[in-house]
């Protein structure tokens, strides 16, 4: 009786594990009894096959890194060239809306300007700051379409960046302020005369460089000479120690002469040396390239061999420097002088700006008068042609109508070149 239970439990228990097999996979159960020979469930099997067709198909659809970089790449020069072409239009192809846009932009920054030297001076660093992050960017993309960029490693953006770091990181230091007090009054105010600075106000290129040679002895101008003592004690202590000091050339020979010696071996470094088959080639172009080129090409020191000129134009800038940064001790200790000076700066890009407007327009005015006054005896001349040839047939324009255009342009071309 106790056999008969034990095997009734055994078939109970082989029954429902064997149903269970069967449910899962009925081909592996034939019975419903177990069979001692297990066989591999299908299922299982099928599963695993296709979660190695799977693999197969992921290690083939997922890039590899250098895939992934290469698209990345692609997809940020596309982006580059779509941003160059639409600046390129503005700034080459369509210049004229750009010039007709910042024409009255240029008025009224020259209106912000001195209504902030006068009303707002303690806000005049911040707006020069401001224009200085907007004009450079504009400097850069265009110089460097022409290959011209390298004239962004001169000295008048060197100062500018001088100016910055007095301003926005180390006003505490004395020598770097009466630094950039000395090259501003001294070589950039200058340069506005040596090198022609134009006031041409719908000229973004000649607005920027009037500008970078502009701005700074403004900005250091009202820094000594405009600020409230509590202000300058706060924002700029250098200079507030400094208001109280006599001046001194030699301490500010020395140091002006220390960070021009950081430009000047920086400069050579990078561009005369390292750059120098470019320069020569003709692909880039330098301020010593530009002189040498244009306006002292006949002078005898380009006659020399090739180290020389360089040489002689290195030193001479120096005491070019050194020379307009001497008159300082005019500018630091007296606000009125210094105020007339920086109007006669001023008064000379806008007298540059005038020359360009009044040589440019009216030489073109000339020509194109010219050329009517060459059509005008053209025509005249075919209808005498005409006259001799038939005679008796009218002519569709009357000789005293020609005769009257033609007094008319030449009076006008008479009064213009007046």
């Amino acid at each position: 009786m106790t056999t008969d239970r034990n095997d009734s439990r055994k078939y109970e228990s082989l029954w429902s594990l064997g149903s269970v097999m069967e449910f899962l996979d009925p081909s592996s159960v034939n019975s419903p009894y177990l069979n001692s020979t297990p066989k591999r469930n299908s299922y299982l099997e099928k599963a695993r096959l296709k979660l190695k067709k799977l693999d197969v198909v992921a290690s083939k659809s997922v890039p590899s890194k250098q895939k992934i970089y290469e698209d990345i790449k692609s997809k940020l020069s596309q982006r580059v060239k779509d941003v160059d072409n639409s600046l390129d239009t503005i700034f080459f192809k369509n210049s004229t809306s750009l010039e007709k846009a910042f024409y009255p932009f240029t008025l009224l920054n020259l209106f912000l300007i001195g209504y902030i030297m006068g009303k707002f001076p303690d806000w005049f660093h911040v707006y020069y700051t401001g224009l200085l992050g907007l004009f450079m960017p504009i400097r850069f993309y265009t110089y460097y379409k022409a290959n011209n960029h390298y004239f962004l490693a001169d000295l008048c953006y060197f100062v500018n960046l001088l100016c910055l770091l007095y301003i926005w990181v180390w006003p505490n230091s004395t020598s770097l302020y009466h630094s950039c007090f000395a090259l501003t009054f001294g070589s950039l105010s200058f340069a506005v005369i040596t090198w022609r600075n134009s006031l041409i106000i719908h000229s973004i290129d000649k607005i920027t460089s009037c500008f970078i040679h502009l701005m700074p002895p403004c900005t250091m101008f009202i820094i000594q000479h405009s600020l409230t003592s509590e202000f300058r004690k706060q924002r700029f202590p250098a200079a507030y120690y400094s208001a109280s000091m006599p001046y001194q050339i030699k301490y500010n020979i020395y140091w002006t002469s220390f960070y021009y010696l950081i430009w000047q071996s920086s400069y050579h470094y990078f561009i005369t040396v390292r750059e120098a088959k470019k320069i020569k080639t003709g692909q880039r172009m330098t301020s010593f390239q530009y002189l040498t080129t244009h306006n002292f090409k006949d002078l005898w020191i380009m006659k020399l061999p090739s180290p020389l000129p360089l040489i002689i134009f290195t030193f001479a800038q120096y005491l070019y420097q050194l020379t307009t940064m001497s008159l300082c001790y005019i500018w630091f200790p007296h606000k009125k002088a210094a105020s007339l000076f920086l109007i006669f700066i001023f008064l000379c890009a806008a007298h540059n700006g005038a020359t360009y407007y009044i040589d440019y327009y009216g030489k073109k005015f000339n020509k194109e008068m010219d050329k009517l006054r060459l059509e005008v005896d053209n025509l005249q001349q075919q209808l005498s042609i005409r006259d001799l040839d038939s005679p008796n047939i009218s002519r569709s324009v009357s000789p005293s109508l020609i005769s009257s255009i033609s007094s008319v342009v030449s009076d006008d071309t008479r009064s213009s070149a007046v």
